[in-house]
């Protein structure tokens, strides 16, 4: 039995697949199965496959002929042999350690999963990738090597987790309680239902606070520009009421963490797809089906004012009893986000050269913003910090702020410290840059937002050689 099954499902990723599959098969964990499932390729990633399978023992390819993610996913858990399973997105890679860690973890605490925190990277127009640093015990309710249970996801103030592929589960407790995908067509959100199914089930659950899994965000074929993912969301909440029926979840709450959770994903998704992409023609018909769903969950009790926040309580309200005032503040909030953004990114085009003083998390995210959105002018960063004097951050220089004075005089100081903004701009303005010449990074420093492509409309961004 070999020690971890890892699923690679695949269609038409003909640029990304050969990191992938070399980013497998380095693992220094040598005991593993690997499960390509392509669902017939056209751009030469099944023969590319096929050559994998030839040169190494330890890869099956099987072949779906359905272009179903869930379908292909599903093949890969009935085939697979391991005692545990891994997931890999074949546009994405692997850290050499990745599973020899996380099967170690496992196998000391003898648990259902084992998850840790993973990098978003993009791939800029000059080649140089950027890392961005997700980190669950920030942006969720993890608690880093604690063992958790499914009364935790329940009872927490959040959801704990979303993303499916930064860990292993065991084959035996996903088997025991029929943990599957569903089999929709497409590759888009058909990995809610399992994450839901996990969350429901499990019994020793752990998270590391190390970083494993690289997560592309550079491919703008993903789900994330997707026009139809208010309907791939409805399609997988009712997959999921029918999942927690058959297997006779009866436990309220239970049912009230899925009607809390369906709550959220039943509208706030809907406000980013306004902000960046026009949504499908059938998207008013999907939010009316979530709002008989949560209206059920209201008459059964399951979903309450008592169970959520204030604010949250009024979302839920607007969103089912005023449709009409809930359309006009969604477009509205996702018009002043993408303004924002927009307004931002026509400041920073105005400069031919622009510093960036913050070399941390804030200035990545500000660097990896810009430049993802095709700005070429940021010359190098500035930071107090002299250990990191002389390294660079996706081929930018980092500098002694004093001696960046000199070399650019006439730059745009963009400070991106958002704890000491104003000792900063004094300490610039002592070197003689003026207050024009001086602004601060206000925008999102969450992951994944930094690394969306602003593309709400075609004239979205002004043109830097303007």
């Amino acid at each position: 039995m070999p020690k971890v099954s890892v699923i690679m499902p695949s269609f038409n990723v003909g640029d990304y697949i050969q990191e992938c599959m070399d980013s497998v098969l380095k693992q220094t964990l040598q005991d593993l199965e690997i499960i390509c499932v392509d669902s017939g390729s056209t751009d030469g990633t099944l023969e590319l496959l096929q050559k994998y399978e030839k040169q190494d023992s330890r890869i099956r390819l099987l072949v779906s002929d359905r272009k179903s993610y869930g379908y292909q996913m599903n093949l890969g858990l009935e085939a697979a042999r391991g005692q545990y399973i891994g997931i890999v997105e074949t546009d994405d890679f692997i850290a050499p350690e990745m599973y020899e860690e996380l099967y170690k973890t496992a196998v000391l605490h003898g648990a259902d999963f084992v998850k840790a925190d993973f990098d978003v990277f993009s791939t800029l127009e000059d080649g140089e990738r950027v890392y961005l640093r997700y980190k669950a015990s920030k942006y969720t309710c993890v608690r880093y090597h604690k063992i958790f249970s499914s009364e935790d996801y329940q009872s927490g103030p959040g959801t704990m987790d979303v993303f499916i592929w930064s860990g292993i589960y065991k084959k035996e407790f996903l088997d025991r309680h029929k943990i599957r995908f569903q089999e929709t067509p497409g590759a888009a959100f058909q990995d809610c239902g399992f994450r839901f199914q996990v969350a429901m089930h499990v019994r020793r659950g752990i998270f590391l606070d190390e970083s494993f899994y690289r997560y592309r965000r550079d491919n703008i074929g993903s789900s994330t520009y997707n026009k139809k993912c208010v309907l791939f969301n409805l399609s997988e909440c009712k997959y999921l009421i029918n999942v927690f029926r058959r297997q006779g979840l009866e436990n309220r709450d239970s049912w009230g963490y899925l009607a809390r959770e369906i709550a959220v994903i039943a509208h706030r998704p809907y406000v980013e797809l306004l902000q960046w992409n026009q949504p499908d023609e059938e998207t008013g018909a999907a939010l009316e089906e979530f709002r008989i769903i949560l209206k059920e969950f209201i008459a059964c009790g399951f979903l309450s004012r008592s169970q959520v926040s204030p604010d949250m309580w009024k979302e839920i309200r607007i969103f089912l009893e005023r449709p009409d005032v809930y359309e006009y503040s969604a477009s509205l909030e996702a018009e002043i986000r993408a303004a924002y953004i927009k307004d931002f990114l026509k400041e920073i085009s105005a400069w031919k050269q622009v510093v960036l003083f913050g070399s941390g998390q804030v200035g990545r995210c500000a660097y990896t913003l810009i430049r993802i959105n095709h700005f070429n002018n940021i010359v190098a960063f500035g930071d107090n910090e002299k250990s990191k004097w002389g390294s660079f951050y996706g081929g930018c220089p980092i500098k002694d702020p004093e001696k960046l004075i000199k070399e650019y005089p006439d730059a745009y100081y963009l400070v991106a410290n958002a704890g000491h903004f104003e000792e900063i701009r004094s300490q610039l303005k002592g070197y003689g840059i003026p207050e024009t010449r001086i602004g601060r990074y206000s925008q999102t420093t969450f992951p994944l937002d930094c690394t969306n492509v602003f593309m709400r409309k075609k004239d979205a961004l002004p043109n830097q050689d303007d």
